[in-house]
């Protein structure tokens, strides 16, 4: 299997020690895995322009730190993004990365292979679960295309410095082994949810319509893959 990790946070605190509980469960010797870590990893803060959705994802300002973590994503089966709870969201620097891969979503460029990946997403915060980000981020991979994401998130305050509480821990470990035994089932079977094959059709009978003429890009690249005859991407 190929697994890409990408951590919205440069520390190693809770979340991190959450998902590497979870690689240590999913990860055999066969497997390869690259990782990220935002901001170092990751581009400029998105400024708006445009440019991807209209000329092309080469054409952004940030394509030399956007795109090495764009085909790292199209290269793995397995896709996992971490991120603290941050005031009731993902960190800025992974939303910011989430902006720059907009030109991804299933409404514009989607890439092919997305449609039978397996997604997780990891956020833990010192108060109130983190539902809300686990959500968000999860969001982002559907709209992706992703058809399947798990999502682990959990309240775990635990000072800076200081080792996780050994009960809590166990927690941890317990729902960690648990999501990475259906990831790499999922993973092991690929196949397209019901959702991307609803989302396809949609975006595909607007790609379809003389009205997409206004961006030239996203249409053009949908006819070329095939997808508004009889191509599917997850059938190539």
């Amino acid at each position: 299997m190929k697994i890409t990790v990408i951590h919205g946070q440069g520390h190693k605190g809770v979340t991190y020690t959450m998902t590497q509980t979870v690689l240590n469960f999913l990860i055999t010797d066969k497997d390869e895995i690259r990782e990220f870590f935002l901001p170092k990893d990751g581009p400029d803060f998105c400024c708006g322009c445009f440019n991807c959705f209209l000329k092309g994802e080469s054409f952004c300002p940030s394509a030399d730190k956007v795109q090495p973590i764009a085909l790292a994503v199209e290269w793995a089966d397995i896709i996992l993004l971490d991120s603290p709870n941050y005031v009731m969201e993902m960190s800025g620097s992974m939303k910011n990365l989430m902006d720059h891969l907009a030109y991804r979503w299933a409404s514009h460029r989607p890439h092919g292979s997305m449609f039978t990946k397996v997604g997780i997403v990891v956020s833990s915060s010192a108060g109130a679960p983190p539902r809300g980000t686990v959500r968000s981020m999860a969001r982002q991979l559907r709209w992706m295309c992703v058809p399947k994401v798990y999502t682990l998130g959990l309240a775990c305050y635990t000072a800076p410095g200081e080792a996780i509480k050994p009960q809590r821990m166990k927690l941890i470990t317990k729902k960690a082994e648990r999501i990475a035994k259906a990831v790499r089932r999922r993973a092991e079977r690929p196949r397209p949810g019901l959702r991307g094959r609803i989302m396809f059709g949609i975006f595909r009978k607007m790609q379809s319509s003389p009205d997409s003429a206004w961006n030239p890009t996203d249409r053009d690249f949908w006819v070329n893959q095939g997808w508004t005859q009889k191509c599917r991407p997850w059938r190539q």
